[in-house]
């Protein structure tokens, strides 16, 4: 009986505090309120991963500061691009990818001629351009790109503008600006459906595995058995974000240098090894401060110095994941749906408020809570690393804390009224003269009458058990006793000093105040002696 009222009485309370904890945590999780945090929480756990190996199937031609000094040419030359290009065609790379723009003619009129001839006769050449939406007009392919060869460089941007998902297909939006110069990159009708550039040259590259993109049956495209998983607005800790498009999450290799990469001069030197470029991804692209072609990602140091990155790099990146999921089996960036990161959320409310009712050891509880914090935090940080599992640890943590406390301090209420109410009850009978009933079950009696005081429902089930003994049966509940009937015995010991210091008594009156104190210890060494059963109850002290 008393078992079942404890367990009924943990229940009450833990599942009504985590329920209380966790529904206003995932409500506001839902609006977005630690979209930020958790994005954070998010880069941290990027950062924190092990440096990745270099990805040997690409290599990035830049186009740096010193190439720029060496050639006197800024922007380079059609020309100059349309040699490079020549040079690496001849080694057979399976895809070269320009990220570069090439919509105003640069140098001279004869540069724009070679380049447009090479494009146009080229099978493996993928120009970049840039999509039209809002107030911009989009930036075209470059000259001699066929019908159906351009692919858009475009990335999603978060609102605090760091880079972590890529585009896979989408379609020019409305553009509110004039257009001049219609292109494949900003006509919005909705069958206008382009490839990214990266898609582009991850499809290019694994089509020399015979391996080709089929549609799924939700619409999602599969290379082989690898599925490229799309996002939705609500993807891991996002809160209502602009995906409607086809979007993954980009599953960075690391902000270390893992492309080889080859200075433009050098190609055009031939100062290169032909196994660089044979049956590989090529992408050419400005590295140099002047241009400015970099964003920002959850990285804090990168080749830059600071979270910004090549947006050449980032392609390759982009690419790398797509090649590494299908021929390496190297994981995506997932995620749970929204229903079981709620009850992820719960569940470690619930745990934390377990821990806070059956450790109530100050010490214990603030290890315990620590130990649940870190093993929450770890056990995210272990499936993000090895699954690619992306499981929110911030509002557990939170819900963790809150629930604890909630739990600790409604016990620690519960327990002080208790108390209080058992201290005044002692306080009456001693005051009074009361001592121990014949039946022995003057405790018992005392802690129903505390019970009625606080009017807790648990605590008058557990009592009204006529087997149950608190003095012999609950060892807590005893010691809990004896320590306020002793602090009640101090304190009127200190009042009644008081009292004969102010008001000093007859000698009569000490003499008879001595024989009932007398007489009290005698009753209280009764009381704690034991009562044989077939023995007859003690005569009533005069």
């Amino acid at each position: 009986m008393g078992m079942g009222t404890t367990v009924r009485a943990m229940l009450k309370t833990v599942l009504t505090t985590s329920l209380i904890v966790a529904v206003p945590l995932g409500l506001v999780r839902s609006l977005g309120g630690f979209e930020a945090i958790e994005l954070a929480a998010y880069d941290d756990f990027l950062r924190r991963r092990p440096v990745e190996a270099m990805d040997d199937r690409i290599s990035i031609v830049t186009i740096s500061d010193d190439d720029i000094e060496q050639l006197q040419q800024f922007p380079i030359h059609d020309s100059t691009f349309a040699q490079v290009l020549q040079k690496l065609e001849r080694f057979n790379p399976r895809a070269i990818g320009l990220d570069i723009a090439r919509d105003v003619p640069q140098g001279p009129p004869a540069g724009r001629n070679q380049l447009t001839n090479v494009i146009s006769a080229s099978q493996t050449i993928v120009s970049g351009c840039l999509l039209s939406g809002g107030e911009t007009t989009g930036s075209p392919p470059a000259p001699g790109t066929p019908e159906g060869g351009a692919a858009f460089a475009d990335f999603p941007i978060d609102a605090d503008t760091i880079v972590r998902r890529v585009l896979l297909v989408s379609v020019p939006g409305a553009s509110t600006r004039p257009i001049r110069v219609k292109h494949a990159c900003n006509d919005p009708n909705p069958a206008n459906e382009i490839y990214s550039l990266s898609f582009e040259l991850a499809r290019m590259y694994l089509e020399g595995e015979n391996i080709n993109p089929e549609p799924t049956d939700q619409g999602e495209i599969r290379f082989g058995s690898q599925v490229l998983q799309r996002i939705n607005s609500n993807f891991g800790s996002y809160a209502d974000a602009d995906a409607s498009d086809y979007q993954m999450m980009l599953n960075y290799r690391g902000a270390e240098p893992v492309f080889r990469e080859i200075s433009i001069v050098d190609v055009l030197q031939n100062k290169i090894q032909p196994e660089w470029i044979r049956d590989r991804v090529i992408l050419i692209g400005n590295t140099s401060n002047v241009s400015k072609d970099f964003l920002a990602t959850p990285y804090l140091k990168t080749q830059l110095g600071l979270r910004n990155m090549h947006g050449v790099t980032v392609h390759a990146h982009a690419v790398s994941q797509i090649l590494s999921a299908v021929l390496d089996q190297r994981p995506f960036i997932r995620s749970w749906s929204e229903l079981a990161e709620i009850l992820w959320l719960w569940l470690w409310a619930l745990g934390s408020g377990l821990l806070a009712f059956y450790n109530r050891r100050l010490g214990l509880f603030v290890l315990g809570l620590v130990g649940l914090s870190a093993a929450v935090w770890g056990i995210c940080y272990g499936v993000f690393v090895s699954q690619g599992l992306w499981i929110p640890w911030v509002p557990p943590l939170i819900g963790i804390i809150l629930t604890a406390l909630g739990v600790r301090l409604a016990d620690l209420a519960s327990r002080s009224g208790y108390a209080q109410a058992l201290y005044e009850q002692i306080r009456d009978q001693m005051q009074a003269g009361g001592g121990r009933d014949r039946k022995g079950d003057y405790l018992e009696r005392l802690v129903l009458r505390a019970r009625a005081v606080r009017q807790k429902e648990a605590m008058a089930e557990m009592l009204q058990d006529d087997t149950l003994s608190l003095a012999t049966a609950n060892p807590e509940m005893r010691a809990l006793y004896e320590q306020i009937e002793s602090k009640v015995r101090r304190d009127l010991a200190t009042e009644q000093a008081a009292q004969m210091t102010a008001n000093p008594q007859p000698r009569s009156s000490t003499r008879q105040a001595g024989r009932i104190q007398g007489l009290l210890n005698r009753a209280q060494q009764l009381r704690n002696q034991p009562t044989p059963s077939n023995s007859q109850p003690p005569e009533t002290l005069p």
